[in-house]
């Protein structure tokens, strides 16, 4: 299966000294989709397909770290934080285990841009941080959830 960090691997070769993102997302009722990069959509508009995990990778930042806010558990588990070419997961793929409404996520140099898509909303809006502070996406309001997002470093 081509996760994230093959593909932001294989972009990185083909473009050395340049900083990527890859990212896909995990749909209700659909799994995985394939790796996009660089500001690509993930996920769908519209759909009713709630994105219950994410799945990123990044180089020439210096690694990435994140965090998932989930619908009623809330933070579902501490930062988990990767070296440039590795899978970060946020969510959970498990059957019984909620879908995510929100992220926060930032990288060890650089900046780090996303826009996230709610349901029953619309585009929240670019936004861009440098570390140490990270970027937040998505609501905690447990009536709505994520549904697409991009990514760009």
């Amino acid at each position: 299966m081509l996760t994230a960090a093959t593909a932001v691997t294989r972009l990185a070769a083909d473009d050395p000294g340049v900083r990527h993102i890859c990212y896909r997302a995990y749909e209700t009722g659909e799994g995985w989709q394939k790796p996009v990069c660089d500001g690509a959509l993930a996920g769908t508009v519209g759909q009713n397909r709630p994105i219950k995990s994410l799945n990123l990778a990044v180089s020439g930042t210096k690694g990435v770290n994140g965090n998932e806010f989930v619908h009623v558990k809330e933070w579902l588990n501490p930062w988990t934080s990767v070296a440039d070419g590795v899978d970060l997961y946020l969510g959970s793929t498990k059957a019984d285990d909620p879908y995510m409404l929100a992220f926060g996520i930032n990288v060890g140099e650089g900046t780090i841009c996303q826009n996230a898509h709610v349901h029953d909303r619309a585009w929240l809006g670019l936004q861009c941080n440098k570390p140490p502070s990270y970027i937040f996406g998505g609501t905690l309001d447990q009536s709505l959830w994520l549904e697409a997002v991009k990514f760009t470093v």
